[in-house]
């Protein structure tokens, strides 16, 4: 009996077998992104410590108008936006379960229950204090890389982002710092359907977990620009859930 054939033919299949081996066993494209990404942001772990945040700084319009701008957000989903300029403050928040808001240059100076078309809109990824790309297989998100882009700062990754509501986020992850530093994100404004443009620098460390310190963001299409400049950001303060709740 001639077993040298068959020895030869599993002698030549071994490399083949061990290329795809490898091809199954390593990491995907998408799951290597994310994992430097979270790494550049001060690692998965400190950041699923985070417990909650307090976001204080300067809003400036395109026409000059400025406002003080505080973000609070809390585990589990508890949100708090404050809008501070000509002597009023308009608030929207969220306290896990439904979405508020407060809105005097709007004519509303008291505290309003959001229509629940216009509170979907407003976006669950706010309410995330971990961010869209942190455990979003666990979420029940799906995440794809979609290309790369030459962006103003350089290259960077596209990622699509299909949150669980079906609501579909471009994240633009940079090739060099791995730091988001794009984002396009759906939402409701006054009744219409727009695309909000974010875009993200000056990153800086606070007490291990970096943050961007500037922040352009406008309608696509829109010329009308915001620019966010952060003063302070405090990790675990302490926010009293009432903060959140909807006051009635």
């Amino acid at each position: 009996m001639n077993v040298a054939a068959p020895v030869k033919r599993s002698a030549r299949a071994l490399p083949v077998l061990c290329l795809l081996f490898a091809a199954c066993s390593s990491p995907s494209p998408v799951d290597e992104i994310v994992a430097s990404n979270l790494a550049a942001r001060g690692g998965q772990e400190r950041i699923q410590a985070l417990q909650s945040i307090r976001e204080t700084g300067t809003v400036t319009a395109s026409d000059g108008r400025v406002a003080r701008v505080v973000r609070e957000i809390k585990r589990p989903g508890l949100f708090r936006l404050e809008f501070s300029s000509q002597g009023t403050t308009s608030v929207f928040a969220h306290d896990g379960d439904t979405g508020w808001q407060v809105a005097p240059l709007q004519g509303q100076f008291e505290p309003q229950k959001m229509e629940a078309d216009r509170d979907a809109a407003a976006g669950a990824d706010q309410r995330d204090i971990e961010g869209p790309l942190v455990g979003w297989r666990e979420k029940g998100r799906k995440v794809e890389l979609v290309g790369r882009e030459e962006l103003s700062g350089g290259e960077a990754f596209k990622l699509e982002v299909t949150l669980e509501d079906g609501a579909v986020r471009y994240d633009y992850v940079d090739v060099a710092s791995r730091q988001i530093v794009r984002s396009d994100v759906p939402r409701t404004i006054r009744g219409h359907a727009v695309m909000l443009e974010n875009t993200f620098s000056d990153f800086r460390d606070v007490d291990g977990l970096v943050f961007p310190f500037h922040i352009e963001t406008h309608v696509v299409d829109r010329p009308e620009t915001l620019t966010i400049t952060v003063d302070s950001i405090e990790l675990d303060p302490d926010l009293d859930d009432d903060r959140f709740r909807f006051p009635g």
